[in-house]
């Protein structure tokens, strides 16, 4: 098994720095850049790394337009509903001041300075982290994600339910007439 990196194109270095980082503390990580296989589906060797991941490092920042490969990767950890899971280690690593996206809103943040010796000290704590996954989040804040979570897919119920009766009406008129 395998920690995911998450990263925008801008922070490739950074990741790569990073990951050096954690094998060197033993963690077996995953990185795009440097763990795909050449001339493999970058969409479908991606969604595979993740779903066959132990945790994941998310670099957010610095602040400035998304990175839509970035993106494809967080919404399929959105997907898989992972944010839910408090025993599923996700790490947010924030660079500069970003704004950390709402699905990390329940996890706390490292931050990697822009200091000589920061990748490390960062990696000791991710390293902690992964460790011990449950005490880096905050559960009133998981619990009212988990009741949001709750209550759409409810109102989506009725919905399709008031929906589907109204299609029923159709199709009753439609024979009628």
């Amino acid at each position: 098994m395998h920690v995911f990196i998450s990263h925008s194109r801008v922070n490739s270095s950074t990741a790569l720095r990073l990951c050096d980082e954690l094998r060197k503390r033993s963690v077996d990580t995953w990185l795009d850049v440097r763990d795909l296989e050449p001339g493999a589906e970058w969409d479908r060797s991606v969604a595979s790394a993740i779903q066959g991941a132990a945790g994941f490092v998310f670099l957010i920042g610095p602040p400035g337009p998304g990175d839509r490969w970035q993106t494809f990767e967080w919404q399929q950890v959105v997907d898989l509903e992972y944010y839910l899971d408090p025993s599923k280690p996700l790490i947010p690593v924030l660079i500069g001041d970003p704004d950390v996206p709402g699905f990390l809103k329940t996890r706390q943040s490292l931050v990697l300075e822009d200091t000589l010796g920061s990748c490390g000290d960062v990696a000791d704590k991710i390293v902690s982290a992964l460790k011990n996954p449950a005490s880096c989040v905050d559960e009133k804040k998981l619990e009212l994600g988990r009741q949001a979570r709750r209550q759409a897919l409810e109102s989506f119920r009725e919905y399709s339910q008031v929906l589907g009766e109204e299609d029923i009406k159709r199709a009753g008129l439609r024979t009628v007439e």
